[in-house]
């Protein structure tokens, strides 16, 4: 392990909720050149590049993204070089990257261009995002809360930054949707003024489903994630999930101005309007579910790894890998790749109810001796 500290040390800094002490710590996206989309994050959105992984025996490299919190420290990495150490922080981090994965060669394909979730036979013939494949659309935006989201939309325009969406545009005002180099969606929205020095915070992931309840339930069950919000509309209901500690939970909800703690009694029902979305560090998984999907044998959202590709899966770290798998897998969860199956040792891929990939993460693992830059 060279200069790996010891696990023990490494797990007491790891939080995690759930029967396996699980973690929400990526969102993967696959992208045409890291030259232009990791600066394009760290310069733009305040990310921080904690680690890469080369693995040239299969072409292709992965880079991770976080948005730290201000004087927080992780081991020196750059572009050119990342290490033992940048691994353990990230395989035993507490905070959420975005995993961004390079294809070696696509940056100088004029034809290599991914699928941003948006596009499908679902969005309807009348619509801009109307395209005969994917027929049902799956992963849809990441997103930043910050402050401001006017002022924050002009310094990204400032910045050459396009946008699918400005604040003034649209039925819903005060929201805005940029768009980074490869044409995926990152939504900006507005968060409770905290007084927080970090002009961003990473604040969600966004996947459509077939069935709300069934796939919240998933999320609570197997991978400890605690439900904040769901919002029910008239033809479809928004789930809002996040990762986090009783006691991170509990610094956000000591927070809430006095009347929402109040109608909440002094708990929190994710049935009635709060701003726990709005409050946290922490990103949430927002699960959206059209009403009446459920029951159509036909319907299957696109996970984004089959053609067309673009996002790929969301992970987790956890504890005791086989023995969190072994035991997820006899309470009914569907694995793609087992722990010892693969040339990948340290991680596992289960399938979420719609089949979206559902990477799982030792907090021990290492790719040392496999990949070919550490």
């Amino acid at each position: 392990r060279g200069t790996h500290k010891p696990v023990a040390t490494q797990s007491t800094l790891s939080q995690g909720s759930g029967p396996y002490n699980a973690r929400f710590q990526q969102t993967m996206l696959r992208i045409k050149d890291p030259k232009v989309s990791v600066p394009f994050y760290c310069e733009n959105f305040g990310m921080k590049l904690v680690h890469w992984i080369k693995f040239d025996q299969w072409g292709f490299t992965v880079y991770f993204l976080e948005r730290q919190r201000d004087g927080e420290t992780s081991p020196e990495c750059t572009m050119e070089k990342t290490s033992l150490e940048c691994e353990s922080y990230l395989n035993t981090m507490n905070g959420t990257t975005i995993e961004l994965t390079h294809n070696h060669g696509s940056e100088t394909d004029d034809n290599f261009k991914v699928w941003n979730g948006n596009t499908g036979k679902d969005a309807g013939p009348d619509s801009p995002n109307y395209a005969e494949t994917p027929a049902v659309r799956g992963f849809g935006h990441i997103a930043f809360n910050c402050d401001d989201v006017y002022d924050a939309c002009a310094k990204l325009e400032a910045n050459g930054v396009k946008f699918q969406k400005k604040p003034d545009e649209g039925r819903m005002k005060g929201l805005a949707f940029a768009l980074d180099p490869d044409g995926y969606w990152i939504e900006i929205v507005r968060r409770e003024p905290l007084g927080w020095k970090e002009y961003y915070n990473l604040s969600q992931t966004m996947l459509r489903v077939k069935d709300g309840p069934a796939s919240a339930e998933f999320y609570q069950k197997h991978l400890g994630m605690t439900l904040l919000r769901r919002l029910d509309f008239s033809d479809f209901s928004l789930f809002f999930l996040t990762s986090v500690t009783p006691e991170e939970l509990k610094v956000a909800l000591d927070q809430r101005p006095e009347e929402e703690k109040a109608d909440h009694a002094g708990g929190l029902d994710p049935a009635k309007p709060n701003t726990m979305t709005k409050l946290l560090w922490h990103p949430c998984l927002e699960l959206t579910w059209n009403h009446g999907t459920e029951k159509d044998p036909d319907f299957k959202v696109h996970d984004g790894n089959a053609q067309p590709q673009g996002f790929g899966h969301i992970g987790f770290l956890l504890d005791n890998l086989d023995e969190s798998c072994a035991k997820m897998e006899a309470d009914g969860v569907a694995f793609k790749k087992k722990p010892s199956e693969g040339n990948m040792r340290g991680i596992a891929f289960a399938y979420d109810p719609d089949g979206y990939w559902v990477e799982l993460i030792d907090r021990t693992a290492t790719f040392a001796g496999v990949c070919s830059n550490y």
